[in-house]
């Protein structure tokens, strides 16, 4: 049998503070991200809680796109779910990325539907680090290192 739809779930981490904190800003960009790949969105809803937590909705004609915005963790959740066997979710999440810009990106991506044997249906799984993170990481590392070798 065919895959029925397709989830791309993505958390954006340690994100730019000032690029997620207007609800605003993220309705217009969510719907020009949309629009840019042929998916205009049928309808768009958000609140802003008072913690500043921000949920957005957007009704596409295939599927939703549903964002969760965490200012003061610097966090951002997106999940987009079409219901199209071939749907490309990528483009989408690259682009809500270079809007939020994180250090780092976790995206799973699942295929919903699937009636294949349970050991074939694992969900795929990449993270990705941004180049300023992978330096630090490694700058990190070597210090620990020295530290210990001059303790010795």
């Amino acid at each position: 049998m065919t895959i029925q739809s397709r989830l791309l779930a993505v958390d954006f981490y340690n994100c730019k503070g000032e690029k997620c904190g207007d609800e605003e800003t993220l309705r217009i960009k969510v719907s020009e991200v949309l629009t840019e790949i042929n998916l205009p969105p049928l309808q768009i809803v958000s609140d802003v809680r008072e913690n500043g937590h921000i949920s957005l909705m957007a009704l596409l004609p295939d599927g939703h796109l549903a964002l969760h915005v965490h200012p003061d963790l610097r966090h951002v959740s997106l999940d987009i779910y079409l219901c199209m066997e071939d749907a490309v979710l990528e483009p989408i999440a690259a682009d809500l990325r270079r809007a939020f810009q994180p250090d780092k990106t976790k995206s799973t991506h699942l295929r919903r539907g699937d009636f294949r044997a349970p050991a074939e249906i694992r969900p795929k799984t990449t993270t990705r680090v941004a180049p300023i993170r992978r330096i630090k990481s490694t700058g990190a590392k070597v210090i620990r290192i020295l530290a210990r070798r001059t303790r010795r």
